[in-house]
């Protein structure tokens, strides 16, 4: 019976040519426009994940709970009036010793955010985006990032690495050359005092793709950085006592036994004593000395496949450990810069959708004309004796052999296409774009599990296409298809 199946199949695909090639022909078509398409948007996660992953967010991060969510460029609510600083992640060193036993960690790095203006000789630059970083491990979680310029050793002594754009910009307003080791101050408001800090002109490093945010960056020594954001001791400690007071402390029993005293006049103060007391600074330059130990977050690069097992393990930690902080993924790192992105990606897979159903519609209308035409042949085969489950298997068989065949051709014509397309290349312009496949320049390449997809999906969309014209060719009447109704 299946061998049956088989040789009528075949013959009645070879016995309309025409009509087999038109039908297989759409197939094909619509396959390769496909296969095109998902190795366009596979260019699309591997840029996004080089934009971001592997150049500025790393795989996961952690950072401190606050009353709003943060990203790595700040509060993800819109704040009008003056940059939010990023609180520090309370207990740092106790918690990065936990960071060894992650599962699938291959590399983590420590990081202080700011958001500053930038001041180059007398030209300002606002909102400049600031990034105080652990030279020694940054890379290593950050590896796309590409350095044009400079040491990276000297963000461990001072140093600044501005953006290439960012640096051009600077050279074009002050109409020369920046030069290595020449003064840079950054500026900002926060905590109700203005921060004022500077540094030296490093280097220059830019990112295969970036983001207009990103092309603003600048990355800096930690310790300007922790300035600017006032991480200091006092800082710190000014936290733990709110802290305590939000954990049920109240200010008022401070004076509830307060009573009246009388002081003597032996008791007094006098002008000397309160220079003398003044002259003492020791106490307060502690305070607002910079806190050595303070990071905004801590980034994580996972072993390749290990991204999940990474993201439970970090929450499991700060859950065992009590620690207030937050483990995010790489899009929650990113924050709004990426969120237009996302959308953009978004668009082109709902584009995809309706693509592949109104390949199953056009498919399916065509085969439903084929039932039409075949009553006649359909209506004598009942006549003959063959059954129901007879004219289900052949008009099945016949789908299945049709669309495997097309779909076999349209990934080769869509392999041809996209080496094509990857060996030449195809410039890209638009900022969007580039950020969103991760360079100036689309080279798609599909990969083996993209092969096995659209076959698989040439299996399900010609079952699906067939199940309507199978309908209507077990609805045929032998009596019918002899009196040619």
């Amino acid at each position: 019976n299946t061998m049956l199946i088989l040789k009528l199949a075949f013959r009645n695909l070879l016995r309309h040519p025409r009509k087999s090639l038109t039908i297989g022909g759409l197939i094909a078509l619509g396959i390769a426009a496909l296969f095109v398409a998902n190795a366009v948007f596979e260019s699309s996660d591997r840029g996004l994940r080089s934009s971001f992953v592997r150049s500025m967010t790393g795989d996961a991060a952690l950072s401190a709970k606050g009353p709003v969510a943060y990203g790595l460029f700040g509060s993800e609510v819109p704040i009008v009036s003056q940059y939010e600083s990023i609180p520090p992640i309370a207990g740092f060193s106790a918690l990065s010793d936990g960071f060894a036993g992650l599962d699938g960690l291959e590399a983590w790095t420590p990081l202080v955010s700011a958001a500053a203006q930038l001041r180059v000789g007398r030209v300002i630059i606002g909102n400049v985006p600031v990034f105080g970083v652990d030279p020694s491990s940054y890379f290593d979680v950050c590896p796309d990032i590409v350095v044009d310029r400079g040491d990276p050793a000297e963000l461990a002594d001072g140093g600044v690495f501005l953006n290439a754009k960012l640096a051009e910009l600077a050279e074009a307003r002050i109409k020369r050359a920046l030069k290595i080791g020449e003064s840079l101050t950054f500026s900002m408001y926060s905590n109700g005092s203005f921060k004022v800090r500077t540094g030296r002109f490093a280097g220059v490093h830019s990112y295969p793709g970036g983001t207009e945010v990103m092309d603003r960056l600048a990355l800096a020594d930690a310790t300007l950085v922790r300035g600017l954001v006032d991480y200091t001791l006092g800082y710190v400690s000014a936290g733990d006592r709110e802290e305590e007071t939000e954990a049920g402390a109240d200010l008022d029993d401070l004076f509830a036994d307060a009573g009246d005293a009388v002081a003597s006049a032996d008791d007094a103060m006098t002008l000397d004593d309160v220079e003398d007391s003044l002259a003492d600074t020791a106490e307060r330059d502690l305070l607002v000395s910079e806190d050595a130990a303070a990071w905004s977050f801590a980034l994580f690069r996972a072993s390749p496949g290990r991204e999940a097992d990474l993201l439970r393990s970090l929450r499991r930690l700060a859950d065992d450990g009590g620690y207030d902080v937050r483990a995010m993924d790489w899009r929650q790192a990113a924050g709004s810069n990426a969120q237009a992105l996302f959308a953009v990606q978004g668009a082109f897979y709902v584009g995809m959708g309706f693509i592949a159903l109104g390949a199953v519609l056009v498919i399916m209308n065509a085969l439903v004309i084929s039932v039409l035409e075949r009553s006649a042949e359909i209506g004598t085969m009942r006549g003959l004796g063959a059954g129901s489950g007879f004219i289900r298997n052949l008009f099945i068989t016949e789908s299945m052999l049709l669309t495997m065949a097309a779909a076999l051709t349209g990934v080769i014509v869509g392999l041809v296409v996209t080496f094509a397309a990857a060996r030449g290349g195809i410039a890209l312009e638009n900022p969007l774009l580039v950020s969103l496949f991760g360079g100036s320049t689309l080279r798609p390449i599909p990969s083996p599990s993209s092969v096995a997809l659209h076959l698989g999906l040439a299996a399900a969309v010609g079952a699906l296409a067939w199940i309507y014209p199978v309908s209507l060719a077990l609805r045929v009447q032998p009596i019918s298809a002899m009196n040619g109704r």
